[in-house]
């Protein structure tokens, strides 16, 4: 059986009364208490809602706080400022680009700031006789007031070749306004031609230079005029001539050579049929010995072993 339960002491009559009209300050709170429990989060917009014309206060409530469509609006703004402002950077850093890399073309490619002046020219390694340093100038002539840049130094060095004494050379550019030339001249081996035009010959059969005066110790000889054989001829006179003992040379004329054989006249009169170069030392000794113990018009001794004489 379950005990009753406690019953709470009743209210006396003037406190039922008192409990019945709310105190002053109550009633003053009482619509600020209310206020807050009626406000309600904003609903959301129905179809009904946006097909009809809606006042301002009913916007707020449908489109919800206009702060924060306030700020996305000015983020959006923001962002749109910042790409305009990326954009006219940007593009004024290439312009001003363009321009600096324009300018400086212009004064290394156009402008006289760097066009050659032929007086800040040093040409190097010159022969007085054989090649000069006016005529290197005069080859530089129509380059004068070019910037250097645009020189080709490739191009000098074909120029400057073309003088018949240059065997080699380098051309280098000397800032700001100047060329340095280094060139090698030919070193003479042989004389070629006749009395009142001798030329120097090199080597190689290259005829680059008058010889005035004319150089002592040098074969006197006859080159055919075929650039190939030239050559090959002329390196047949020096391996016969570098056979020889100077007082053979002393004895030894005009030297011929074709290519195929050499052949030379001494101061008798006598003519020599050498042959090839080959064995060159033992035709000079056995040459020599004949000379010396048999006069004669022909000495042959391209076979040295079984010389001839006539």
């Amino acid at each position: 059986m379950r005990p009753p339960a406690p019953r709470r002491p009743g209210l006396s009559p003037s406190q039922r009364q008192d409990a019945a009209v709310p105190d002053e300050s109550v009633q003053r709170a009482q619509p600020e208490v209310f206020a807050v429990e009626s406000a309600k989060p904003a609903r959301i917009a129905s179809v009904k809602d946006l097909a009809r014309p809606i006042g301002q206060a009913d916007a707020a409530a449908v489109l919800g706080p206009v702060a924060q469509t306030t700020d996305f609006v000015k983020r959006r703004e923001e962002r749109r400022r910042a790409k305009r402002s990326f954009v006219v950077k940007t593009a004024f850093g290439a312009c001003v680009g363009v321009l600096m890399l324009s300018g400086l073309v212009w004064v290394l490619f156009f402008s006289s700031l760097f066009a050659l002046d032929l007086d800040h020219v040093v040409v190097e390694g010159v022969q007085p006789g054989i090649v000069s340093e006016e005529e290197v100038r005069a080859v530089l002539v129509p380059y004068a007031g070019t910037p250097l840049p645009r020189i080709s130094t490739g191009a000098i060095a074909s120029d400057v070749a073309k003088i018949p004494a240059v065997s080699t050379l380098e051309v280098s550019r000397r800032w700001p306004t100047g060329l340095r030339v280094v060139l090698a001249v030919r070193t003479p081996a042989m004389i070629e031609g006749a009395e009142g035009s001798y030329r120097l010959v090199d080597a190689q059969g290259v005829s680059f230079a008058a010889a005035e005066p004319l150089p002592a110790g040098l074969p006197y000889v006859v080159l055919p005029e075929e650039e190939g054989k030239r050559r090959e001829a002329a390196e047949d006179v020096l391996q016969v001539w570098a056979a020889c003992s100077d007082s053979l040379k002393a004895r030894i004329g005009w030297v011929s050579a074709d290519g195929a054989g050499v052949s030379f006249a001494i101061d008798t009169g006598a003519t020599v049929k050498w042959g090839t170069a080959e064995d060159s030392a033992l035709k000079a000794r056995v040459l020599e010995v004949l000379i010396a113990q048999r006069g004669a018009a022909v000495y042959d001794v391209s076979a040295p072993t079984h010389p001839v004489i006539a």
